[in-house]
């Protein structure tokens, strides 16, 4: 192993930057539900729900980061500083991520290779483009693997990392087993206690903080659901563990192992089969990697298998929480390329590089900077300029945060209104205030709306092309 050296600073720095340029030449217009609701609430300053339960970090960096744009004169959304902000942390995960190779004894090429093709990944480059909570947690996810592998590794330091991570997202708590083993492998049980002790202490702070000034829970019930979090997202807010039986989940948690590398699901023939060939690669590397059995490979196999046995039970087909993922399976892949003469692993680097790039360019993000693929974006655009105003709009679907968002228009979130006597309830609450209600066509094709709205009292009130508007009005 190596230590942190000049040329290494150099290195990172020069990642850093590079990848930062790479990600700032693309525009993410996906807009995901969970990061448009962020930059809701850091708009509204809205602690409350800044600091969620699952992610309590990710909010506050990000309202932090707008604030600091603000001074500088910018007056546009938030989305646009989150995006940015994502940018940011994930050029600075491959830049920590190309200096936890060099400590391991790779070279400096090979490093810097690594690091560039993790930023090409389909995980890491997608979710470096769009406002989200996980690469903060990736970020100091690798700060914590780079520390715990290093010749002389600070447990305190490792453990105020690991609090970055978990408070980037509760899903790294799953690293802790890799990280328990190797500081308590030559030392035993002893290095284990600065290392929990400062993890707990860099964890429960921040909690206690945000329960105590921001939740304010009034409630043990209170406290609980925001805990919780996503396991409390059900309409009446109780428990719900988001799994799939055992038979389902395996095989969506191994596609999604190699879905991180490219996005082939979709793709046709040619297509396919490159995506395909390019996402086994690494994958094969890793698992010759793997074989070795040394320190460091059964590190990255423990690591694996932490965050293995949460995401196999929940949500196994959710893309974003094996983000982590990519340092562990590429770390490994340049462990097995050792097999290889330097200048080989050097030109496969390369290769695989270029080519997962073109790919995931072309397939992942250029059609995600094409607002005619996000038609929640297109309807919310037509909202804009169809419905008044003060108009209410029937929502669903990432419409409960487009349609306030982008459209400037006050939502009812259909979810909530489920059975047509609940909906007729809420729509004479709305006319009797003097308000008026309005639905898209396209969310008239929700199943049984048009319907239900239709013995209600429907009227068109816009329409261009195949978009269209309707006032919603109880007949007399």
């Amino acid at each position: 192993m190596k230590k942190m050296s000049w040329s290494d600073g150099r290195s990172m720095a020069a990642i850093f930057i590079a990848v930062l340029l790479f990600n700032l030449s693309q525009r993410s217009l996906f807009y995901n539900f969970d990061g448009v609701a962020c930059a809701i609430a850091v708009e509204l300053s809205d602690f409350k729900h800044l600091v969620h339960g699952n992610h309590l970090a990710y909010g506050v960096v990000g309202w932090c980061f707008d604030k600091l744009w603000r001074m500088f004169g910018y007056q546009g959304q938030s989305v646009l500083v989150l995006q940015v902000l994502d940018s940011v942390l994930g050029a600075a995960g491959a830049a920590v991520f190309s200096s936890l190779l060099r400590r391991m004894g790779r070279g400096e090429r090979e490093s810097v290779l690594a690091a560039a093709a993790l930023a090409v990944c389909h995980a890491w480059w997608f979710w470096s483009l769009e406002a989200q909570v996980y690469m903060l947690g990736a970020l100091f996810a690798a700060l914590a693997a780079r520390e715990a592998l290093s010749d002389k590794p600070r447990p305190a330091l490792i453990g105020l990392w690991h609090a970055g991570a978990i408070l980037g997202h509760v899903g790294h708590l799953m690293a802790l087993p890799a990280l328990l083993f190797v500081l308590t492998r030559k030392k035993g049980p002893r290095e284990a206690l600065p290392y929990l002790s400062s993890l707990f202490v860099a964890v429960a702070i921040p909690y206690l903080c945000a329960g105590l000034f921001a939740v304010q829970p009034s409630s043990f019930n209170e406290l609980k659901l925001w805990l919780l979090g996503s396991a409390a997202l059900t309409t009446d807010r109780s428990f719900l563990w988001h799994s799939v039986p055992l038979s389902q989940a395996v095989p969506a948690w191994a596609g999604m192992t190699l879905r991180v590398f490219t996005e082939f699901v979709g793709r046709q023939g040619f297509a396919w089969s490159a995506g395909v060939v390019l996402a086994v690669l690494p994958v094969l590397a890793a698992a010759r990697g793997a074989a070795e059995k040394s320190r460091e490979a059964l590190f990255w196999l423990i690591w694996l298998a932490g965050y293995a046995a949460l995401f196999i039970a929940w949500e196994p087909y959710t893309i974003v929480y094996r983000v982590s993922d990519l340092i562990a399976l590429w770390a490994l892949a340049t462990l097995g390329l050792k097999a290889l003469p330097a200048r080989a692993r050097l030109g496969a680097l390369i290769a695989w590089t270029a080519a997962a790039f073109a790919f995931n360019l072309a397939y992942v993000v250029r059609p995600a900077a094409d607002p005619a693929n996000n038609p929640d974006l297109v309807e919310a655009e037509w909202t804009k300029t169809s419905a008044p105003p003060e108009a209410w709009v029937l929502v669903n679907g990432r419409g409960a945060v487009y349609v306030p968002y982008f459209a400037g228009r006050r939502p009812v979130n259909l979810r909530y209104f489920t059975e047509e006597r609940a909906l007729r309830a809420k729509l004479d609450e709305l006319t009797r205030a003097g308000q008026a209600v309005y639905v898209s066509g396209r969310t008239l094709e929700e199943e049984g709306l048009r319907a239900k709205l239709e013995r209600y009292g429907l009227k068109p009130a816009a329409a261009s092309g195949n978009l269209t508007m309707h006032l919603v009005q109880r007949f007399k």
